[in-house]
């Protein structure tokens, strides 16, 4: 079936149009990545389409830029390899969510996880938490030095979610929040902190 004059030219500028977003979204990840590649131990990292992995002090990490769809906002992801016995979600609960952050929290799939009670008055108000197995994610969560590296992770403005899943220990920045992460300094405190975080999991 031959394409008439009219619809060669339409699909030439969709076409078009596809490339170049493909090629300015790789060409601008690439540069906002630049500072987080300097970071990674020297020649570990690998940047494909969104996502950048490689190692750092040792051990495996991912940065994931996910650009906004319809089917949520923009977002960051840190993620830090880990060997944890179970899977948990942390995030402050959604009353006191803007917006954007509530999307990408919804954006996430409930899975089997149990909403959990941490015995801490303050996080109890502000966080909610889930988990499988209650009993050893309460005395994880409730070790000292596990206490307070969760709670800055957490608490602090930037970070909506903190998850455990499939191998790896994640922040998720939503929205504006994102723009951060492509900071060297914030990155490092970031990754710094899960990656303390994860050599308690195990």
């Amino acid at each position: 079936m031959l394409i008439d004059g009219p619809s060669l030219l339409a699909l030439a500028v969709v076409l078009g149009a596809v490339v170049y977003y493909v090629f300015f979204r790789n060409v601008w990840l690439a540069r906002r990545m630049k500072p987080l590649v300097e970071m990674l131990d020297a020649g570990t990292a690998r940047l494909e389409g969104g996502r950048l992995s490689g190692a750092y002090s040792g051990k495996r990490v991912w940065f994931e830029y996910r650009a906004q769809t319809r089917a949520g906002p923009a977002a960051m992801r840190i993620g830090v390899a880990c060997a944890s016995s179970h899977s948990f979600r942390i995030h402050k609960k959604a009353e006191s969510l803007q917006p954007a952050e509530r999307a990408c929290l919804a954006n996430l799939e409930e899975g089997t996880l149990q909403s959990v009670k941490s015995g801490d008055p303050l996080w109890d108000s502000e966080l909610a938490l889930a988990a499988e197995g209650e009993a050893s994610f309460r005395r994880w969560i409730n070790r000292p030095d596990v206490h307070e590296t969760v709670g800055t992770i957490a608490l602090r403005p930037l970070t909506t979610i903190l998850l455990c899943e499939d191998g790896a220990l994640w922040a998720v920045y939503p929205a504006a929040s994102a723009e951060a992460v492509f900071q060297d300094r914030f990155a490092r405190e970031a990754l710094d902190e899960l990656v303390s975080l994860s050599e308690t999991l195990g």
